[in-house]
This record gives C-alpha cells, structure tokens and sequence, in this order.
C-alpha cells in the first residue's frame, strides 16, 4: 500500500539512539509508515502520493512544550507589539495610532519594550505615555514581564496615588528628587493595575487563542501541555477542539481548584486533546521571594518564602488528582517546597504501587545535592523553562538573592542528567518567548554556572522523546520511528551542526501533525 505522503532528500534526526539519522520519511493516514534511504522510500510512492523534496533540509520528532499557556498568550496577541521599537519616539507613535483606533476609556496593552533597545538608553515613564494616549489607559510590559509602564489614567483607575504603599514582593517606583510616581510597577506591583483591565469577550478569546495556536505550529510545536490558568478556558479547549482549530495536541493541565470541572472533556483515548494532569503549587515564585526556602533569602533576611503545603495535606491533593486517574504535577520551586513534595510524593507512590504513575515536578528550581539525589530515587520527571533559568539570572540577580553557593544548585540540569533525572523542557510562553528552538539554545549556552549546560542533542531530548514520557507517551511519539504518530518538523538547518548562539535564528520550513501539513512557508 502506497504513502500518503513522503519526505525525500532531508537529514532525518530520529532521536532514536539505535537508528539515529536517516534520509526519509514515508506516512500513510496518521502513522509513520517508514523511514530509511531515498530509495527505500520510494518503493511506497503511488500515483496519489503527495512527495515534497526538502533538498537535504533536517527533519526532528515534533516539538514539545512541557508549560505553555495557550488562552494568555493569545490574550497577548491582541496587543501591541513593542519589540521592534528603537526609540520611545517609535513606541509614542506606535501608541498613538492604537489610540485612533481605540475609543476614549478602552484599554490598551502592550509588550516586549526594553530601554537597552532604546535611542535614548532610558525607561519609560508616565509623561511619555500620557502624552500620546491621554484618554486610553495604558500598561505595557517590559519582554521580561516582570516591569510594566502605565500612564495616569491607567493609575487613576486602579486607585494609586503616591500615598499607595508597594504590595509585598512589588515596587511602585517614585522619582527620587520630586517624590512622585514614574509610572514604573514591579513584579506583584503589576497586579495592583492588572486587576482593573477587564477581561477580552468570550468570542475574542476565542479567536485570539486560535491564533496562538497557528502560532505554535508555525513555531514547529506539535503537542503542548497547556497549563490553564482560569476556569474560562474550559469551553475555550472544548470549542477550539470542535471546530478542528487546535492544530497541535494538546495535553491540558488544570489547576487542583479546577480539578472536579473537567466532566465532558474527551478521554486520553483522544489523541489530540484530554485532561493529563491536574497542577499544585505547593509555593509561590523566586522573582516575587514567595518561594520556599529552608534558609532566608541572602538579601532579606527575615523572609523564608511562603509554604503553601504541609506534606500532609499536599499528600491529600496528590490523592485526588490520582482519584481521578490524572497525573499529579507538583509544582515547587524552592528547596523547601521541593522537599515537601517528595516527602508527599513518596507517601503517596507506595499507595499508587503497581499502577502506572508518572509523578512530576514543575521547576524544582532550587535544589542541593541530596534533593538530586532524592529526585533520582523517586523516578522523578522535572520541567523545567530554559529561558526562564536564563531570566532569574539576568533580571532576577539569582546570585545576590540566594548567595553564591546557593546560586549554583538553582536549575542544576547537567547535574541532573548525571544523575540520571529525566528533565524535560517547555517555554512558560507568554512570560517568555514561544520559540523552542531558543530555549533549547538558553539550555545549551548557560552563561551562569556553565559547568551545568547541556549539549544539542540533550536539550532537544527534553523536547522530544524525554517530554513525550513525561506525560506517559513515549510510544506514541517524541522519535521519528515506524508505528508513532506523523508529527515532523522541518528545520532550515541541523541544530546539531549550528553555532550555539544561532540555534534560534533556525526556521521552521514546515509542520505535519497527525500525518497532515499544518504549517508550510512553501504555501
């Protein structure tokens, strides 16, 4: 029986250690039905197979994304896009045309500003804001999405004044010589202005996250483990799903809250949606200094972070999300927090004895030798986001606030490896950028603590087939393998013969999921 459809004359990355690079592809229906030599392919070409020559372009397993959140970043794509901006001239006058087009009291939003981009090397304030939407209230995001910039009316609507106190684990910046407000809001201070910008209609989501999913297969994603965020976002997946708009696989992760509202959604029979696993935050963030740690943070002191568990009660939820036949995703980012989720974890392993349970991780940021080692032991799965890593660095001064020794156990992933951890890879788009191929590269170059970077074809195991066990579906794909499903990716080059520093700039040519073209510059 004849192909459906063939891919000839490519570099075939299998990621499969025994058959590793192949020149092929042959697919019928939703299966691979054959990789090998040009030649062994085309004896499955007939008269109604669609053949595309890819002239020696690569080809790797479909692209996983571990922690996306789909709904808000679709949210993100009705907004301004502030990152080719030079200058704040260029950013007033991007503003001001939204303005025309956006009635008086309307909000409008932006992202992706960076002073070091700008002509005049400085932040925005609220004059620069004021002046070109006087009418419209305005917050926009720094590309780090932990600073934004707002102008007056967007402070007179959320009732702050210079009397306001910062939120704990925020600053509301003042000028140092005048006393009043910059317009400047950091980290929780954000949410003081966030929580007045009313949500987009049912229907504008709707077609908002719909092209965030044309933008993820355009990305070369083709699963992805969507973290939902809000109950909306139920009927949201289900819509998407029933109007074939969802494109990639889609793995929804639910919050513990949300748990008991998933009855309608398909089965894990369903190879393009179900519920996989249900989320528990057992701490807060390290950028907010709401993680928990075992020792105060170096530069304050008297601050542990917040533990929202006990292992008791963490035990407790573990035991409902199993109740319901999903996987228990813990989410811990200090090494508190990620000490209690083992403690709760093993208690709850030996009661799940003999079923098929992959326990996970999300983060595990802060660690030390024995939590590794602990993590090993128990057949942890970690997930971790390799720009994030590349952020709390950056922006978050990882090393001031944890001290140096502690510093260098935060997102230790060679170490990891070494141990024999599984750790798998996702983006936390859209605090950060969608593009795996930049998250692979950020796992690679690792500027902090090199000792603990990654080679190529690591970082895109946990994209592929590491990412495909995490959720328990190692054998349905993650590998360019005879029997999985036809999820490909053609890339301009081979990331394991690019510079590292290049791997980003690496396009994706084409995407097939489930045996059909989805993406294709081509076309």
């Amino acid at each position: 029986m004849s192909a459906d459809l063939v891919l000839i004359n490519a570099s075939v990355q299998s990621m499969n250690p025994r058959q590793p690079i192949f020149q092929a592809v042959a697919i019928r229906k939703n299966k691979i039905v054959k990789v090998g030599t040009n030649q062994e392919i085309k004896t499955l070409i007939g008269e109604t197979t669609k053949i595309i020559d890819l002239n020696g372009k690569t080809i790797v397993p479909g692209l996983i994304d571990t922690h996306i959140h789909v709904a808000d970043f679709g949210k993100c794509l009705l907004w301004l896009d502030l990152t080719r901006a030079k200058s704040i001239k260029e950013l007033q006058n991007l503003l001001r045309k939204k303005a025309k087009q956006t009635p008086s009291g309307c909000w409008i939003i932006g992202r992706g500003w960076n002073p070091d981009r700008f002509k005049e090397k400085r932040f925005l304030n609220i004059s620069d804001l004021d002046v070109a939407a006087p009418n419209n209230p305005v917050i926009f995001y720094h590309e780090t999405a932990m600073i934004c910039a707002v102008n007056s009316v967007a402070l007179k609507l959320a009732g702050i004044t210079v009397e306001t106190p910062g939120p704990s684990g925020g600053t509301v910046d003042k000028n140092l010589k005048t006393g009043k407000l910059t317009g400047i809001l950091r980290d929780s201070a954000i949410n003081m202005v966030w929580k007045v910008v009313p949500d987009p209609r049912e229907d504008e989501l709707l077609d908002a996250t719909a092209l965030a999913c044309q933008k993820l297969v355009e990305a070369g994603l083709t699963s992805v483990h969507w973290i939902m965020l809000s109950e909306n976002e139920i009927s949201i997946i289900k819509k998407l799903h029933d109007e074939g708009r969802l494109l990639v696989r889609v793995n929804v992760i639910v919050p513990i809250e949300f748990l008991e509202k998933t009855v309608g959604f398909p089965t894990s029979d369903n190879l393009m949606l179900h519920v996989g696993g249900s989320l528990i935050a057992v701490d807060g963030y390290l950028d907010s200094k709401t993680a928990a740690l075992s020792k105060p943070y170096s530069n304050d002191p008297n601050n542990n972070g917040k533990l929202l568990y006990t292992t008791q009660s963490l035990s407790t939820s573990i035991g409902r999300v199993l109740a319901k036949g999903f996987q228990p995703i813990v989410q811990a980012m200090g090494d508190k927090a990620v000490d209690t989720a083992l403690n709760a974890i093993e208690q709850m392993a030996k009661q799940a004895s003999g079923k098929s349970v992959r326990f996970r991780i999300e983060q595990a940021a802060l660690l030390n030798s024995q939590l590794a080692k602990r993590l090993k032991t128990q057949k942890i799965v970690v997930s971790v986001q390799p720009k994030v890593i590349a952020t709390e660095f950056s922006v978050w001064s990882a090393t001031e606030n944890l001290g140096i020794e502690r510093a260098k156990w935060l997102h230790p992933l060679r170490t990891l490896l070494n141990e024999g951890v599984k750790v798998v890879g996702g983006s936390d788009c859209p605090m950060e950028p969608l593009n795996p191929l930049l998250g692979i590269e950020a796992a690679v170059l690792r500027e902090d603590f090199p000792e603990q970077r990654l080679s190529v074809k690591e970082a895109l195991y946990m994209y592929t087939i590491d990412a495909a066990y995490s959720s328990g579906e190692e054998a349905l794909k993650g590998t360019i393998e005879v029997g999985k499903l036809a999820d490909l990716v053609v890339l301009s080059h081979n990331p394991m013969d690019t510079p590292t520093n290049e791997i980003k700039n690496i396009n994706v040519e084409m995407t097939v999921v489930d045996g059909k073209v989805v993406y294709s510059k081509y076309s």
